[in-house]
């Protein structure tokens, strides 16, 4: 007997094939028929992220990782993803999967580059992996830390997206988050500093509560290296609370020595201008996967307003319904890439690392030696503010409608032809600049 879900799946196939034949036999009495276009999938095809294709060279014996005796398979997968060790981050708050292994004292490390996130916790049986799937957005893992002569990674869903798929910290879209949350001195979460989570509009001094930070942060510092001397349950009024603390008192570390034993990891530093950049991009790629979900439906509304013989022209952008959806969605993310609302820095930032220049050295660069990927830190994060992630395979993705419509839009931004208000910190020797290195640089970019 089928169940209730295959009854459904057969009635909406044949309504949709009834509406199709419909519209095929109505096509045909114009001059010339034009396909019927097909409802987006229900079912997405096999994952293309970093880790299904390194998964596939290790089975197919291209790739091999070595095992380490204390940091199991952490130094090998980040030499194979290019993942640099200089990105460390460290996290003390108990936010993550294990909790019971997260402390001041053992804080969880987070290595990333443009794709992949590698989270290790000591004395762990496992890493704890996320990366970007071109189209689904955030795919996670774990691997086991046990020595194999064919390592495997496990793909994680239920689990990790209860939090990893939330309204306010990714969108709603299966995603990446940075947290800033005072915790005690166990590091059980005390209370967040903000809403949701950080973006680059979120002012220094209220990110990366929970984080051990390294470097310098400007004037009013940021929130990291703190933690409550009362325990969370000993607490009422926790906003209150925080708001007696100091949050910002330390500020200015260039180490973090006396705060726990670095001796099982590979960095005793948790570069803030790595901080930074992480806190950027997953807020980016979160919105990339907005648009990528909601790019089928709106496709489907042009293709059908095709065979319609509708007026094609910008037609899903001034549409309703998907279109709609998809242009609300399409302007997040050019105004997140565009820094629109970023917290301006109080003073210069500087790193302990040398995460900046691994950063900065891939590029691309145009003929005057210019990139997307230079860092500013004096009085914002980069110094041509459009996002790096325009050259990423998620962004590089986006069906046509989609990636057109973010295409317009820039350019009318950054040629001045849309005067909104928000715009106006845009010097115009930046906007010219990044219309040159785009025109350099990212060949489908229309001139």
């Amino acid at each position: 007997m089928p169940t209730g879900l295959q009854r459904s799946l057969g009635a909406f196939a044949v309504g949709v094939s009834l509406l199709v034949s419909l519209l095929g036999a109505a096509a045909t009495l114009g001059s010339a028929p034009t396909a019927v276009p097909r409802r987006p999938r229900l079912f997405a095809p096999a994952t293309r992220d970093p880790i299904a294709r390194l998964q596939a060279q290790l089975d197919a014996g291209e790739v091999t990782l070595a095992h380490d005796s204390l940091l199991g398979y952490l130094p090998a997968l980040l030499k194979t993803l290019h993942i640099p060790v200089s990105s460390q981050g460290l996290v003390f708050s108990r936010t993550s999967l294990q909790t019971d292994k997260i402390t001041p004292w053992s804080p969880r490390a987070i290595y990333f580059n443009d794709d992949v996130y590698i989270g290790y916790v000591q004395e762990s049986t496992f890493l704890e992996i996320a990366t970007v799937d071109p189209v689904r957005g955030a795919i996670f893992y774990t691997i086991s830390q046990e020595q194999r002569a064919r390592p495997v990674f496990s793909r994680e869903t239920t689990t990790c997206l209860m939090c990893h798929q939330s309204r306010s910290a990714t969108g709603g879209v299966p995603g990446f988050m940075v947290i800033s949350t005072l915790a005690d001195r166990y590091g059980y979460p005390v209370v967040g500093m903000h809403d949701g989570s950080t973006t680059d509009a979120t002012p220094m001094k209220q990110r990366f509560a929970g984080w051990y930070v390294t470097g310098s942060a400007g004037a009013r510092g940021h929130a990291g290296n703190v933690y409550s001397p009362k325990l969370a349950h000993e607490i009422t009024d926790k906003p209150a609370y925080r708001a007696q603390l100091d949050m910002n008192a330390e500020s200015g570390r260039r180490d973090l020595t006396g705060k726990f034993d670095a001796a099982p990891y590979l960095s005793a530093q948790s570069d803030i201008v790595a901080l930074m950049v992480l806190v950027h991009q997953t807020t980016v790629h979160n919105l990339i996967t907005a648009v990528h979900e909601a790019a089928p439906d709106a496709v489907f509304e042009d293709s059908m307003s095709r065979v319609r013989g509708r007026d094609t022209t910008s037609r899903a952008m001034l549409g309703g319904g998907s279109a709609a959806r998809l242009r609300r969605d399409v302007e997040k993310l050019v105004r997140a890439m565009l820094f629109v609302g970023e917290a301006t820095l109080d003073g210069p930032v500087m790193g302990t690392t040398t995460y900046a220049q691994d950063f900065m050295k891939p590029g691309p660069r145009d003929a005057k030696g210019r990139s997307l990927r230079d860092l500013d830190l004096t009085t914002r994060l980069f110094r041509y503010p459009l996002s790096f992630l325009i050259y990423s395979d998620s962004f590089n993705a986006l069906p046509d409608l989609a990636k057109g419509e973010v295409y317009r839009q820039l350019r009318a931004i950054l040629t001045g032809t849309d005067p909104s208000p928000e715009f106006a910190r845009l010097h115009p020797g930046d906007r010219a600049a990044i219309l040159e290195i785009l025109a350099a640089t990212k060949p489908d970019f229309p001139r």
